[in-house]
C-alpha cells in the first residue's frame, strides 16, 4: 500500500517521532511505500531520506504547521491509499471530511474521552489506539470499529545489563547508592508527569532517614510554552542538585537530585542506547503521571528489569507488571474535558522507601515480549493494513 503518515520526524525522540523510526523500516520491508508529513523536526524541502533502510518521502509543514491546509494535495500527489496520523488530533480540522481514508493513531488520556477529540475524529475511517482501556473508552463513545495497535519497544536494545556498569556509562555515581529516576518531558503546566509530587515525595523519603539519588532525565526549565522551572522547586524544597556535566565536583557529590547535561537535553542528541543505560542504572523507575496515552519509558524500564511506580489511571495499570500502580490521591477535571489523576505523595514516598529496602525485585515481566516491535508489526499492523487494502 501507499501510506501517507503525519508525525514528528523519525529522528526526534518524542512519542510522535520515535515510534516511526522503528515502524517505517518494518512496513517498508513488508512492501509498503511510505511518505511522511513531518510537523516537527524537518524544515527543509520535500525530499527522500533513509529511515533504517527504508526510503521515505518527507514533506515539511506549510503555513498551517500541521498540514490542515495542504494534506489533501500531498495525499493526492502521493496517491495515498490511507493517511495515518500520529499526533494530537484536536489540532486537525475536518480531516474526516477530506478526500482520503483517515486512520488516526491517537492517544486517549482522559476519562471520558474529551469532546475536542471526539469532534476531531468525526468521519475518520478507523481510530487506532494504544491500549485496551482506550478502546473501551472510545467504544463507550460510539466508536465500535476502534482497533488497538500499541507502540513497540526495541527489546534487542532495552534489556538488563550490569547496574554498576550502566551507572558508569550513564555518568551516574557508582557508589552503591539507591537511585530512583524519571525519563519524561518538562512541557506542561500543571506538570502532567507529576514532577512537583515526585520531588515532595523525595523530600519525605530523605526526611525518613533514607539515602539516595533522584535522577530526572529532563530539562530544568520548561521546554516549550508550558512546563515548570524545576530549579525554583528544588531551591524551595532545599534539595541540593547538580547536573552530570557540572564542573564543580563538590556540588555533584553533595547532590541528592541529579539532571543530565542541559545542552544535550535541549539539542535532543541523546540516543536510545543512552536511555537503556539510564534505565539499567536505576533501582526504581518513577512514572506517576496525571495521565498517559501509553507510556513508552514505562515498558522500556521494565524491559531492562527495573520495577516501576505508576498511577492506577488511564493506560498505566495496563502496562505496569513489575512494580505498583498507586491509587490517585484525587481526580481533577481538565479544561478540555475528562478526568486525570493527582499523584499521592505519601503513597509515593512509601513505594520509594519500599524499593530502597528491597521491596521490589529486578526482573523482566513476561508481558514485555508482546510489545517487541517485530511482534507489534506482525500481529497488529500488517493485518490491519491488509484489511484496508482488501476494501479497495
Amino acid at each position: 500500500m501507499r501510506l501517507m503518515w503525519t508525525g514528528a520526524a523519525p529522528w526526534c525522540n518524542s512519542g510522535y517521532g520515535k515510534p516511526l523510526r522503528y515502524l517505517f523500516p518494518r512496513l517498508a520491508q513488508a512492501g509498503h511505500d511510505i511518505a511522511l508529513c513531518a510537523f516537527y523536526g524537518w524544515d527543509g524541502t520535500t525530499t527522500e531520506t533513509d529511515v533504517g533502510g527504508a526510503r521515505v518521502r518527507i514533506y515539511p509543514p506549510a503555513r498551517d504547521g500541521y498540514f490542515n491546509d495542504i494534506i489533501e494535495y500531498h495525499a493526492a500527489s502521493w496517491q495515498a491509499q490511507a493517511v495515518i496520523t500520529l499526533q494530537d488530533v484536536w489540532i486537525l480540522k475536518d480531516w474526516g471530511k477530506k478526500n482520503f481514508r483517515w486512520c488516526p493513531w491517537l492517544p486517549i488520556d482522559t476519562h471520558p474521552v474529551s469532546q475536542p477529540i471526539l469532534q476531531a475524529i468525526e468521519g475518520c475511517h478507523t481510530p487506532l489506539v494504544w491500549v485496551d482501556w482506550a478502546k473501551r473508552e472510545l467504544q463507550q463513545a460510539g466508536w465500535m470499529q476502534t482497533r488497538v495497535i500499541p507502540f513497540g519497544v526495541d527489546l534487542a536494545l532495552h534489556q538488563p545489563t550490569d547496574r554498576d556498569a550502566a551507572r558508569v556509562a550513564a555518568g551516574l555515581p557508582d557508589d552503591g547508592r539507591f537511585i530512583a529516576g524519571m525519563v519524561a518531558a518538562n512541557s506542561s503546566y500543571p506538570s502532567r508527569k507529576s514532577y512537583p509530587e515526585v520531588l515532595l515525595a523525595w523530600v519525605d523519603f530523605l526526611n525518613r532517614g533514607n539515602e539516595g539519588l533522584l535522577y530526572l532525565h529532563t530539562t530544568i526549565t520548561p521546554k516549550g510554552k508550558a512546563g515548570i522551572d524545576l530549579a525554583n522547586i528544588l531551591q524551595a524544597l532545599n534539595l541540593p542538585w547538580s547536573t552530570l556535566d557540572d564542573p564543580d565536583p563538590q556540588r555533584r557529590e553533595q547532590a541528592v537530585v541529579m539532571l543530565p547535561g542541559q545542552h544535550e537535553m535541549w539539542a535532543g542528541t541523546f540516543s536510545d542506547r543512552k536511555l537503556s543505560q539510564i534505565y539499567n542504572a536505576l533501582d526504581l523507575y518513577l512514572a506517576p503521571s496525571m495521565a498517559e496515552g501509553f507510556g513508552i519509558p514505562i515498558i522500556e524500564a521494565q524491559a531492562c528489569g527495573v520495577p516501576v511506580v505508576t498511577l492506577n489511571n488511564t493506560s498505566m495499570p495496563e502496562i505496569t507488571w513489575n512494580g505498583i500502580a498507586l491509587e490517585p490521591l484525587q481526580l481533577t477535571w481538565e479544561q478540555e474535558g475528562g478526568w486525570r489523576g493527582i499523584a499521592p505523595v505519601g503513597a509515593l514516598t512509601d513505594a520509594i522507601e519500599s524499593a530502597a529496602h528491597g521491596g521490589f525485585t529486578r526482573r523482566v515481566p513476561e508481558e514485555v515480549k508482546s510489545y517487541d516491535w517485530d511482534v507489534v508489526v506482525e500481529r497488529d499492523w500488517l493485518p490491519f493494513l491488509a484489511d484496508l487494502e482488501a476494501e479497495g
